[in-house]
């Protein structure tokens, strides 16, 4: 079965507007992390020039360091790492094969345990990897430690490697200065949005947009596998090259049986994100056999067409203000402080709270003075509304909502987590999710589902996971392909919040870095703003109006980007232990 009709499988059972078709013959597979093709010009397509400069071998230098060097030289893979083959001998370059999945180092530890004679050496090397980059270049955090040996031959004044094991070694720096972070797009099972497949590869690769087709044409990355649909087969061939017009993307498919006209924008929305979060702008002049992928768009498809499929959509068009928990209830945060309509707005027993992307619903967490078996009760409905009582308990999580807003996640005190599907006119709908898939049973900390639905991020024992929402054909929801993200030995992770669908803010304990911007995959890990913000950071929460924490002493905002500082909410000042509220 080819991936188009497991497409159809995956959308018929809530959605039926995919027309599928296609052969079982293959894409022949692509490397997506070098090239060795020869650079052509592709005009736009030209990336900008890295800083980069891999090092050279030099006459004099200590075989510690030039190992060191080495391994930054391996950054660069064209012509099969042809910069890190300068620092083998002759026999070394022979015998290395640099197939191997590529390891990231952030650190290596180097001691020389055998001297056979003054010109050669053996060196123990102990390596620390952060995750590796499969042919894919889909990366996989992973802390780990690899222990080798490297011998080394001097001729004259110069050392060279004599023999290096079948690894793929890149120091962490060289890497992020030569590789840079795409991403896939695929679909969620309903047809409804893009969901991003992160994928590394080489910045200076001039075949960058063909490569990007390719993949897409491909399955894809593991944790993703069998959770995502596409509308691209398997057996189409796409190509990209500069708009014939002087314009945009010219985009050539074959071997491609068109379906519907819903299944062919949503392929089209595929190859714009895909494109546009490679900073390759259109418009997008997307052909089938020369012929235009829909009539309705002959000169070309732009963004804007497709920005509905968007996973942020409906936070970017509708941000909810900020809103806090406060001593006296439920409060509207601008200048000043103003209750929200209704019970809410008055109530002193508020807990948690979170709405919906785009507003619309809120679910919160309330204590019940008069309960002391059930201290605790969960609440959903509409803004503004009458709201339901739906559980009741010791213990409950803040709420998380599901992309629709129709869907409201908490985990109870007994670590299980319960979907709670809002019904007009009825009870709401409470199951309980599968997580026997996870590898161990955590304690579920927080919880929030991504934008687009299809990740579910979470804290467990002070640790951040992220795993994949499956749903099978009947309706029933589990969670499978958990994945830590590794942060440092010493973190301590308390809170955290959706970005965008790639990005995710974390909150901890880790003075130096109380809060931190982490890529989906964990790859890239950024401090953002250590002024003015003081750990344990207990709460976070994001939309595009701003960055919001609960750090040790108020609620602070992030000014200017990464580099700026945390600074005062004026309306808070006078509310010690306010609880920041956004959607999500």
């Amino acid at each position: 079965m080819d991936r188009r009709s497991r497409c159809a499988k995956l959308l018929a059972p809530l959605c039926a507007l995919i027309l599928c078709a296609g052969s079982t013959a293959s894409l022949t597979a692509c490397t997506a992390l070098p090239s060795d093709a020869p650079p052509q010009s592709l005009g736009q397509f030209r990336r900008t020039p890295i800083t980069f400069n891999p090092p050279k071998p030099q006459p004099g230098r200590s075989p510690d360091l030039l190992l060191r060097d080495f391994i930054r030289a391996a950054a660069v893979p064209t012509n099969r790492h042809a910069a890190a083959r300068l620092f083998l001998t002759p026999k070394g370059n022979a015998d290395w094969d640099d197939q191997a999945t590529l390891k990231v180092i952030e650190r290596i530890d180097v001691n020389t345990i055998a001297t056979p004679d003054a010109n050669n050496l053996v060196m123990q090397v102990r390596a620390r990897s952060m995750g590796e980059v499969d042919k894919q270049g889909a990366f996989q955090s992973n802390l780990s430690t690899h222990t080798f040996e490297v011998e080394m031959h001097r001729n004259g004044k110069q050392w060279l490697i004599e023999r290096f094991p079948d690894e793929l070694l890149v120091d962490r720096e060289a890497f992020m200065a030569t590789y840079e972070s795409q991403s896939i797009y695929y679909l969620d099972v309903t047809g409804s949005r893009v969901v991003p497949d992160p994928r590394w590869l080489y910045s200076q690769d001039s075949h960058l947009p063909n490569m990007l087709m390719q993949l897409l044409a491909q399955d894809p990355s593991h944790q993703l596998h069998d959770m995502v649909a596409s509308e691209l087969p398997e057996s189409a061939h796409i190509s990209a090259v500069p708009g014939a017009q002087g314009n945009g993307v010219d985009v050539e498919i074959s071997n491609y049986q068109a379906g519907s006209e819903a299944s062919r924008r949503r392929l089209a929305a595929q190859i714009i994100f895909t494109f546009e979060r490679a900073r390759i702008h259109g418009p997008f002049y997307i052909t089938v056999d020369g012929n235009p992928l829909d009539p309705n768009h002959r000169d070309g498809w732009t963004a804007a067409d497709v920005v509905h499929y968007d996973p942020m959509y409906a936070t970017r068009q509708n941000p909810v203000q900020l809103h806090a928990i406060t001593s006296d209830g439920l409060m509207k945060v601008g200048s000043n402080l103003e209750p929200v309509k209704g019970p809410l707005g008055r109530s002193q027993d508020l807990r948690a709270a979170s709405f919906s992307r785009g507003g619309e619903m809120i679910g919160v967490v309330e204590e019940v003075r008069d309960k002391e078996r059930t201290p605790l009760e969960v609440k959903m409905g509409p803004v503004g509304g009458p709201l339901v009582s739906v559980m009741r308990g010791s213990r409950f999580s803040r709420p998380t909502w599901g992309p629709t807003g129709q869907d409201m996640w908490v985990v109870s005190g007994d670590d299980r987590i319960n979907r709670i599907v809002w019904q007009d006119g009825r009870s709401p709908l409470v199951t309980r999710v599968d997580t026997s898939r996870l590898t161990r049973k955590p304690d579920f900390n927080t919880l929030l589902i991504s934008p687009d639905g299809v990740r579910l991020a979470y804290i467990s024992g002070g640790k951040l996971y992220i795993a994949t929402i499956y749903t099978s054909r009947d309706g029933e929801v589990s969670l499978r392909n958990p994945q830590r993200i590794y942060i440092s030995s010493d973190e301590v992770v308390l809170s955290l919040a959706w970005r965008t669908a790639t990005e995710l803010l974390v909150g901890g304990s880790l003075t130096d870095q109380p809060v931190l911007m982490v890529s989906i995959d964990g790859a890239s890990v950024t401090p953002l703003g250590i002024r003015n913000v003081t750990a344990p950071v207990s709460v976070v929460v994001a939309n595009p109006t701003g960055i919001y924490v609960q750090d040790s002493r108020d609620v602070v905002r992030l000014e200017q980007g990464a580099e700026g500082f945390w600074q005062d909410v004026p309306a808070l000042v006078n509310s010690p232990r306010a609880i920041p509220v956004l959607e999500g």
